[in-house]
């Protein structure tokens, strides 16, 4: 499988009987895995295959927070590939073992990140018959120019589902950068350096436009140690993933949008019912990240990894465990509210937004 070696899989995992071998390429944000199959283990047993998948799936996702995608290829005679296919199994392809040729269902996956055509020229000069060999090379070498002059066919076929982009670093900077801002800011706070007074939200900052730039600043803010630890985890587990999932752009808009939008409604609701306040605290735009990552488990189905799913699920249960400030004020429960639907409205917007060009970009 020197090829194999050359696009740079690896060999993972192979049956001490010969029967399956696997092979990985891992990226910073990804995994790609091809699973080869004989004749022997799909006719003694599908369960095989899938326990075999099911492993190496779980294998290679624990401790990583990666996308992994499989392909199964199947090496048996005509007669059973003719079988098979009545499954339609979409990460499905066939190595007709009496041909040397390749097999790819119409419903199935049309590539596997460039594959296709060089699975089809390994095939031809794996040593079968060479009047098969000689036909199927000349026929690999047009597919793979074909391919090669057309980058969008790398790409498997996509569904219906929404498709945002993973930020292609697996370490999320942008959420380190918000957590250090915060802390830094803390400590100058603590020191005396920053007058707090003069950047928290109040009752009458509707009515002075210089001072709206306090619908940023108190958000940089933290009422007591307890405060700030509280909503730094919360802003690493749930900002960690929502960065990931949506990239640096929508993942900054949508913790800004959401640190204003929490703000405002905090600065109309305490206004409204009469009580006296000052606001600080990053979660408002906490509230938001959440939101967000609520918004892509809804649409995209995100959360396939146990680790990140846990990690979620912390950092909501933290949003509701209520930390008082220093001088023994509450929660602003507004702000948490106001933040969190401008973060789910958000990036559900932008989700769909991405999947109608993602639509128009299939049907050219």
């Amino acid at each position: 499988m020197a090829l194999l070696n050359g696009m740079g899989y690896k060999n993972y995992m192979l049956s001490q009987d010969l029967r399956y071998a696997s092979f990985v390429m891992e990226e910073n944000y990804y995994l790609n895995v091809l699973c080869f199959f004989d004749e022997r283990t799909t006719v003694s047993s599908d369960a095989q295959m899938n326990g075999f998948v099911t492993y190496i799936k779980e294998k290679l996702s624990y401790g990583k927070d990666k996308d992994v995608h499989f392909l199964r290829v199947i090496c048996a005679d005509s007669a059973y590939i003719i079988q098979r296919c009545d499954n339609r199994k979409e990460n499905e392809w066939y190595i007709d073992t009496a041909t040397a040729k390749l097999i790819v269902p119409e419903w199935s996956i049309e590539d596997f990140y460039g594959l296709r055509g060089k699975l089809d020229i390994l095939l031809a000069e794996s040593g079968f018959d060479m009047g098969i060999a000689e036909a199927v090379r000349v026929e690999a070498e047009k597919k793979q120019k074909a391919i090669e002059s057309n980058p969008a066919i790398l790409k498997p076929k996509k569904n219906s589902t929404a498709v945002m982009s993973y930020d292609k670093s697996s370490v999320p900077w942008l959420t380190f950068g918000l957590i250090i801002a915060n802390v830094v800011m803390y400590l100058m706070q603590v020191t005396g350096i920053v007058n707090e007074d003069a950047y928290v939200l109040t009752n009458d900052i509707i009515g002075k436009p210089l001072e709206w730039y306090r619908f940023l600043t108190y958000g940089f803010l933290h009422g007591s140690l307890a405060h700030i630890v509280n909503n730094m985890i919360v802003l690493y587990a749930a900002g960690s993933a929502l960065e990931k999932m949506s990239g640096r752009v929508a993942y900054t808009v949508v913790y800004f949008v959401s640190l204003i939008a929490g703000g405002f409604f905090s600065v109309w609701y305490h206004t409204n019912v009469g009580i006296l306040y000052t606001s600080l605290g990053a979660s408002g735009a906490i509230y938001g990240l959440t939101g967000g990552v609520i918004a892509g488990i809804v649409m995209l189905g995100y959360m396939r990894r146990r680790e990140t799913v846990i990690r979620v699920l912390i950092a909501v249960a933290l949003l509701f465990i209520p930390v008082n400030a220093s001088d023994g004020s509450t929660v602003d429960f507004a702000a948490h509210l106001g933040g969190f639907v401008a973060g789910f409205v958000l990036e559900g917007i932008m989700l769909i937004i991405v999947s109608l060009l993602e639509g128009k970009k299939t049907k050219r």
